[in-house]
């Protein structure tokens, strides 16, 4: 009797003993499972933030953020940062019109909608952009208000082959992003071969008029007007660079002294005011034929937002001021750029109207 009671007493050890191990066993998988559900992505301002290992749905923090991500991974888009414009919406397909809308983390439009952020529960949120001095303190913040991952990728026009290479590496796509980045790094390439051999006097001088009067441009130096330099020309606006949106405002008379030898024009409002107003009937570029609107489907080739279309950009400016050193079919580089970034093969119609 008392062996029988020894051994189930044993045997009860045993069980238990098996029981806990199990369950810690279990505990364990899981454990192992949750940390394996999850990486650590170094971004662009140095932040090692924790995201998940398998991204289903981001969010853009802005425009220039939401072009990029389309282009790289639309299916991955889980709302939009503004709505597509009636221009821009026969170029990108209908099942994206409809997305969630969160507005804009920076610029003169900030509007954030947070609400609609964390009803949407993207996985994470992706800046791109300008290296703002404050940018990893701004990407802390918004992550701790929101509870969801914020990473910020630098997009420059020189270094956009850096761009889609680390974004690749965050969607896991590793291998179309190295593809864009190895297009973006052979225009910049090329556009800096032209520029670097040309003689100053060559080096045709570019005036970017912007607003209503055409008062207001992109200065030298500035995010927005980064294409003109690339593309080889010299922004004739040696002056302070506006601290908001819209541009740096002179004076006609500022504008007369500088005489570009091309002006390029972001509406074709204004571009119809240049060529027939008779003021501006004394400027050379004028007098010469040389004012051109800025081709703007689906995207202003020159910014507005200042994202990947300045890659089509350089190319079209760069081919305007110096075709003999370009040498490109502008209709096909568009058609080959559209059908690679913007998933569109566009028909010779739609082509002419974007370049008309």
């Amino acid at each position: 009797m008392k062996k029988s009671k020894i051994t189930l007493a044993f045997l009860a050890i045993i069980i238990t003993t098996s029981f806990f191990g199990c369950d810690n066993k279990a505990k364990a998988t899981e454990t192992t499972a949750i940390v394996k559900e999850t990486r650590i992505f170094t971004d662009s301002s140095g932040r090692e933030v924790t995201i998940p290992t398998d991204i289903k749905a981001i969010a853009p923090s802005g425009p220039l953020a939401q072009i990029v991500l389309y282009t790289a991974c639309p299916d991955k888009l889980g709302g939009l940062a503004t709505d597509f414009s009636e221009d821009s919406k026969k170029y990108f397909d209908e099942k994206y019109w409809n997305l969630p809308k969160f507005g804009q983390f920076y610029g003169k439009n900030a509007n954030l909608n947070m609400e609609a952020l964390l009803k949407a529960a993207p996985d994470i949120i992706v800046d791109i952009g300008e290296a703002k001095k404050n940018v990893a303190e701004d990407m802390d913040k918004l992550q701790e208000q929101l509870g969801i991952p914020v990473i910020f990728v630098e997009a420059n026009l020189a270094n956009m082959d850096k761009t889609y290479n680390m974004l690749g590496k965050l969607v896991g796509e590793e291998k179309q992003g190295e593809e864009y980045a190895k297009y973006c790094k052979s225009v910049i390439d090329k556009a800096n071969d032209i520029s670097k051999n040309l003689k100053d006097n060559e080096k045709k001088s570019v005036y970017f008029a912007l607003g209503k009067e055409g008062l207001n441009t992109n200065a030298s130096g500035s995010f927005q007007a980064q294409a003109i330099e690339v593309a080889g020309g010299k922004n004739v606006a040696q002056v302070e660079v506006a601290s908001s949106g819209g541009g740096t405002q002179i004076s006609f008379e500022q504008l007369s002294l500088w005489q570009p030898d091309v002006i390029i024009v972001d509406t074709e409002d204004l571009y119809n005011k240049i060529i027939s107003e008779p003021v501006w009937q004394d400027l050379e570029a004028v007098k010469n034929k040389q004012v051109y609107k800025i081709p703007n489907k689906p995207y202003s080739f020159m910014g507005s937002p200042p994202s990947i279309n300045r890659i089509i950009g350089v190319q079209w400016l760069g081919n305007l001021l110096y075709p003999d050193k370009y040498k490109i079919d502008i209709n096909k580089e568009v058609k080959d750029f559209c059908s690679k970034f913007y998933h569109i093969d566009l028909t010779d119609e739609q082509i002419a109207e974007i370049l008309k």
